[in-house]
């Protein structure tokens, strides 16, 4: 066994370590540093999810705007939504700051940022999420979270990214085998004791969420949706982080403050803890 110390990193980690301001990804490339780092095919999805979206509706709107600093500010207006190809939400704010700002900084013309932006969307994207770690990537769910390949139209925007995991209509996936093979964790989760846990308020909201969707599970009720994709996720990538060849192995999370009572509940180490 490797004396390296080994992290399996959750997607907001991932995102963060590659987009965030540089104060952050200076602290997680400190964090990671001599570390061997393992993920995921679910977490590879959630970014990709995450990620393209954010990507797109950039992209989208930098082609209809004069410059990124106008891109950036259509979405902070709900009624660019159409122009950019889906919904602008707080969360996809942030991110197109962030990668925005990851772009200014080495593209100035127009030619420039809409070509790594394309860059970015059919590729790039991929070569980022897998940069240090240990392949092959975990597989235990085998996620279709996110469907096919990026489509261009013919204006030149992009079309939004296709969604494959609902509950109505669930993928070929293995989420419903992951749970059966870890059927222990999931009674547990289903069985929390939330007044034990020292979590504050908002902490144990997301505590009871988990407990609620676990037990739903435990009662034959379908593990698909925003049932995997949203209120277990964080728990799924626990799980999953002990299938890595390297134990002990810690969960590096940026979100800490969700991880680690869920940590503590599955007897899973996760970092950073301050």
């Amino acid at each position: 066994m490797s004396n390296q110390k080994s992290l399996f990193l959750d997607t907001a980690t991932q995102i963060a370590r590659q987009w965030h301001s540089k104060p952050t990804r200076s602290e997680i490339s400190q964090q990671i540093k001599n570390c061997k780092l393992y993920c995921s095919r679910y977490v590879k999805c959630q970014y990709k999810a995450t990620l393209l979206d954010s990507l797109i509706k950039l992209h989208n709107l930098r082609i209809r705007s004069k410059d990124l600093h106008e891109a950036v500010q259509k979405v902070t207006e709900g009624r660019y939504s159409k122009e950019a190809g889906g919904k602008l939400t707080a969360g996809v704010l942030v991110r197109v700051i962030d990668i925005a700002y990851w772009i200014s900084r080495e593209y100035k013309t127009f030619d420039e940022q809409v070509g790594r932006l394309k860059d970015l969307i059919e590729d790039g994207w991929e070569v980022l999420f897998e940069n240090g770690l240990e392949l092959p990537l975990i597989d235990e769910t085998a996620c279709l979270y996110v469907e096919g390949d990026p489509q261009i139209g013919e204006s030149g925007a992009y079309k939004p990214i296709r969604i494959s995991c609902r509950k109505d209509k669930p993928p070929e996936c293995n989420i419903q085998e992951f749970w059966d093979k870890h059927g222990i964790q999931l009674e547990v989760l289903a069985n929390i004791d939330i007044d034990s846990i020292k979590a504050k308020k908002k902490d144990n909201s997301e505590l009871q969420r988990i407990k609620e969707n676990a037990e739903a599970i435990t009662k034959n009720d379908s593990p698909h949706g925003r049932r995997c994709t949203q209120f277990l996720s964080d728990a799924i990538i626990c799980i999953e982080s002990t299938h890595c060849p390297e134990q002990p192995i810690f969960v590096h999370s940026i979100n800490k403050k969700h991880f680690w009572p869920l940590g503590e509940i599955l007897g899973i180490e996760c970092e950073p803890k301050d």
